[in-house]
């Protein structure tokens, strides 16, 4: 006996939905609806390019308007005319027939014989004579006896009248010169040729009645050409000559009707018709067909590039969206030069600068190629001939390429408009030079030119108008947008110098460890400085729980529950996110904020909780802090050095070994504890990052010697940092061994202000 399979219950309604909701918030939907909104759109506009206007025409009507060809096309009837003449011009081809020589001159001896019956039937009538009439009866009975060679009236009575020696001296002067001339070529056609040579040999012996009325309708009625047409080989000859003839077109961009010139032709209108210019036609699926398989060829090419060179770009929504939308701006702006006939004005180089300035230049290239190729086919027709789009694709590819390299790690706006100005010359140049190549005329070529280097500074005056509100709509971290966060007054950075000055100190030595590590790993310095100044704006929130701004104060963490201190110190981390979602700060920013301490311990109120707890047990949870460990060079970055400054501040004058070794010893303990794991910091880039902080902060511990000013004589900013060194310089005995800082009730290790702010660190 079987079991019976169990049932598969289906999942429930409530489950089906859960599922594709998620998968409609996944981030491949989003890539997804991105390249296909993408790629419509591109198509669209292309659709609306490369669609005819469509005109109302009939036979005979007077154009009202000019109307070229948007594409190539024939001209039917004119081919159709040009054909048929080269056929018609083909000579006929003959070819001997054997016979008819013989045929001929049988036919005369039957004729001859005819004509002698009719003559003896004359004489055996009464009264015969040379100018005897005779009746109808009398004809028609001679007539019947011309069989082979119809007779009228009057010719059988030339016939009849004339004398035997008349008769016998036309046929003897007929005979040999119709033999002479059937020995030659009678060709076909040319009877009457051979007819003229037989006539003027018999007109010397044959009366002119004769000759007229009975020579040239017998010769006409025997002679038969002996070169006859080859109808295969002609017909062949025809065809060939027929199939030489080339096509007759009108060309792209070549006036088929010009307004007021004329009336328009059926020809005309057929070639307009096929071109599906006229109103009533109907939708050309060819066209719209090629269209769509040509754009969709080349956005998807686009798109599998991006996938394997540009993963960063392809699997960010943010800057897919941003690539997409420059590529549909970049084809409506062509659109738009087409429209008003400056072709040479579009902006092709509009994508390379853009999305170069705003995410990368491999991405920006491979964007901007495929523009430029989609714009340079839009760009056919309604004026523009195919060397026009020629130079177009050859244009936007060089000054394309050329933006890229110029762009490229260049974080000046000025320096795009210089590059604007450069490739705009190298445009002019270029259509210059080819249109010089190709005319014996210097104007056309000059007015393209100009054209084109009006539109390399459009590009330029595009790019900076669109930069900044790319980089504020999509809250991108591009250089000038991190140059523009580092400003010092920025808001958040004016608040941590007031409100938090210690923390405001303590970030800008981070900035200036972590960019220069940055620098010599290959990061983004520019990040890593800014995520520096703002990775503890959430000490903001409550600055005096943190030892940095307690200046001269009593510490507030004495009189507090060490887990109370514990989630105050641990939620600056939440409320620096909170400042900076508030203050539109990039993604990147908030990342590292977020992961600068990862989930580490903090350690000083854990121990103290410890050590008040007695045999009690303690939660470890409630003392770590609630991040994750940083997944970007410049968030690993932030946390060494963050580390790293603090512990340095407790050395007193220290060598460059006992700094490197101290810093060593630092990252390695953030190795042991996991932290690094997920970051992209290798090796070798950690052993740069220990040389590189090493070296910025032995420059901040270089000897001197010391001009103690008086307190009242300090800036109100040295007087601060001096006060500073005085109640937090730490006791160290000469020639003891250093060790690691502890923690304190800050979160972080004691870290007494360096000697030098960073400002005045060049003053002796």
């Amino acid at each position: 006996m079987h079991e019976r399979p169990l049932a598969v219950k289906p999942p429930a309604r409530g489950a089906r939905l859960e599922s594709l909701s998620r998968a409609l918030r996944s981030g491949g939907f989003l890539r997804l609806a991105i390249i296909l909104s993408g790629s419509l759109l591109c198509l669209l506009v292309f659709m609306l390019t490369v669609t005819p206007k469509r005109y109302n025409l009939y036979v005979g009507m007077v154009p009202n308007q000019t109307i070229a060809a948007n594409k190539d096309v024939e001209d039917e009837l004119a081919t159709l005319r040009s054909r048929e003449a080269a056929a018609d011009a083909v000579m006929p081809i003959y070819h001997y027939k054997d016979g008819v020589t013989e045929a001929v001159m049988a036919d005369l001896e039957a004729v001859y014989a005819q004509m002698t019956a009719v003559r003896q039937y004359a004489q055996s009538l009464p009264d015969h004579g040379p100018d005897r009439a005779y009746s109808a009866e009398e004809l028609a009975k001679a007539g019947e006896l011309m069989e082979l060679v119809p007779l009228e009236d009057f010719q059988l009575t030339t016939l009849m009248n004339a004398s035997a020696e008349q008769f016998d001296e036309m046929y003897a002067a007929m005979n040999p010169a119709t033999r002479n001339v059937m020995q030659g070529n009678v060709t076909q056609g040319q009877e009457a040729l051979a007819i003229n040579s037989i006539m003027q040999v018999v007109g010397f012996k044959t009366s002119v009645s004769l000759l007229q009325n009975v020579v040239l309708p017998v010769l006409r009625g025997m002679i038969q050409p002996n070169m006859v047409v080859d109808e295969d080989a002609t017909q062949a000859a025809q065809q060939t000559a027929w199939d030489a003839v080339e096509p007759i077109f009108y060309k792209q961009g070549q006036n088929i009707v010009v307004m007021g010139e004329g009336r328009v032709t059926e020809n005309q209108l057929n070639t307009l018709n096929s071109l599906g210019l006229l109103s009533d036609n109907s939708v050309d699926y060819a066209m719209y067909g090629g269209a769509i398989v040509l754009v969709a060829a080349i956005l998807a090419l686009m798109s599998v590039f991006l996938r394997y060179f540009c993963p960063a770009v392809f699997f960010d929504a943010k800057r897919l969206a941003i690539l997409y939308l420059a590529a549909v701006l970049t084809l409506a702006l062509a659109y738009l030069a087409k429209s008003v006939q400056l072709l040479y004005l579009a902006p092709l180089a509009l994508p390379y600068m853009l999305l170069t300035v705003t995410l990368s230049a491999l991405p920006a290239f491979a964007t901007g190629l495929s523009t430029t190729l989609i714009a340079s086919l839009m760009m056919s027709g309604a004026g523009g001939t195919s060397a026009d789009v020629i130079n177009l694709l050859i244009i936007s590819s060089f000054s394309g390429a050329l933006s890229v390299l110029l762009l490229h790690r260049r974080y000046q706006r000025s320096f795009i408009l210089f590059t604007g100005t450069l490739v705009g010359f190298a445009n002019f140049l270029i259509i210059f030079a080819t249109g010089l190549m190709g005319s014996m005329s210097m104007t056309s070529p000059l007015h393209k030119a100009l054209w084109a280097l009006a539109g390399g500074v459009t590009n330029a005056l595009l790019c900076l108008s669109l930069q900044p509100a790319v980089e504020s709509l999509f809250n991108l971290p591009t250089p000038m947008r991190l140059l523009d966060l580092t400003n010092p007054n920025h808001p958040l950075m004016r608040r941590l110098l007031l409100e938090a000055p210690g923390t405001y100190h303590h970030s800008i030595i981070i900035a200036n460890l972590a960019e220069a590590s940055a620098e010599a790993i290959g990061a983004n310095p520019l990040l890593a400085r800014a995520g520096a100044y703002f990775h503890d704006i959430g000490k903001l929130k409550r600055p005096l729980y943190f030892k940095e701004n307690q200046i001269g104060a009593s510490n507030i963490h004495d009189t507090t529950d060490p887990k109370v201190s514990a989630a105050i110190i641990i939620s600056h981390v939440r409320e620096g996110l909170a400042l900076a979602r508030q203050h539109r700060l990039p993604a990147e920013i908030q990342q590292i904020i977020a992961e600068h301490h990862g989930n580490s311990l903090v350690s000083y109120f854990y121990n103290k909780a410890l050590a008040e707890a007695g045999d009690k047990p303690v939660e470890e949870e409630a003392f770590r802090y609630d991040g994750t460990s940083p997944r970007s060079a410049e968030g690993a970055l932030i946390m060494v050095c963050d580390t790293v400054e603090a512990a340095i501040r407790t050395l007193s004058n220290p060598t460059r070994e006992e700094i490197a070794t101290s810093i060593e010893g630092l990252i390695r303990q953030k190795m042991d504890s996991g932290l690094l794991d997920d970051s992209p910091l290798t090796l070798r880039d950690l052993q740069t990052i220990r040389d590189t902080c090493a070296s910025v902060i032995y420059g901040v511990f270089h000897e001197r010697i010391e001009y103690p000013p008086p307190p009242d004589r300090l800036p109100p900013g040295e007087r601060l940092l001096a006060h500073l060194q005085q109640i937090r310089k730490p006791s160290r005995i000469p020639g003891a061994p250093q060790k690691p800082a502890q923690p304190e009730p800050g979160g972080e290790p004691v870290l007494p202000a360096p000697p030098v702010a960073p400002a005045q660190k060049n003053q002796p």
